[in-house]
C-alpha cells in the first residue's frame, strides 16, 4: 500500500512539473535567439499563437536581422540551427493550447509586452 501511494505522489509531481500541463510564462522576458520547431510541438520551449491584432497579443515581436540586436523584450532573431537558439517555439492553430500569443510587427520600436 505504501508503494502505491508513493508511486501516485511521484506521478503527480512529475505531471504537474512538466510543460504538458502548462507553465507560467513571463512573456516580457522572452527575447533573443529563437528556433521554430516545425514537426514536434512538445520539443519546443513555448507554444505560441499568432494574433491578427497587436492589441490582443501578449507580446508584439519584431524579427531582427542581427542576433546581437535581439536583446530586449519582443526582439527575436530566428536561427535555422536549434543548437544556437536560446529557446524554441511551435506555432499552434488553436489559441487555447498556446503558452502565449504574439503579433509580428514591421517596426522594431513597436516590439513590446502587452501583459
Amino acid at each position: 500500500m505504501k508503494k502505491f501511494i508513493l508511486i501516485q505522489i511521484l506521478f503527480a509531481l512529475i505531471c504537474f512539473s512538466s510543460n504538458a500541463f502548462g507553465q507560467f510564462v513571463n512573456v516580457c522576458e522572452v527575447f533573443g535567439t529563437v528556433y521554430e520547431e516545425k514537426k514536434n510541438e512538445f520539443a519546443a520551449t513555448y507554444r505560441v499563437y499568432i494574433e491578427d491584432s497587436e492589441y490582443s497579443a501578449d507580446l508584439v515581436v519584431f524579427k531582427e536581422t542581427n542576433e546581437l540586436m535581439a536583446d530586449k523584450t519582443g526582439l527575436w532573431f530566428f536561427t535555422p540551427h536549434k543548437a544556437f537558439a536560446q529557446f524554441s517555439i511551435y506555432i499552434v492553430e488553436d489559441r487555447n493550447i498556446a503558452d502565449f500569443t504574439i503579433y509580428f510587427t514591421e517596426i522594431d520600436v513597436e516590439a513590446k509586452c502587452n501583459k
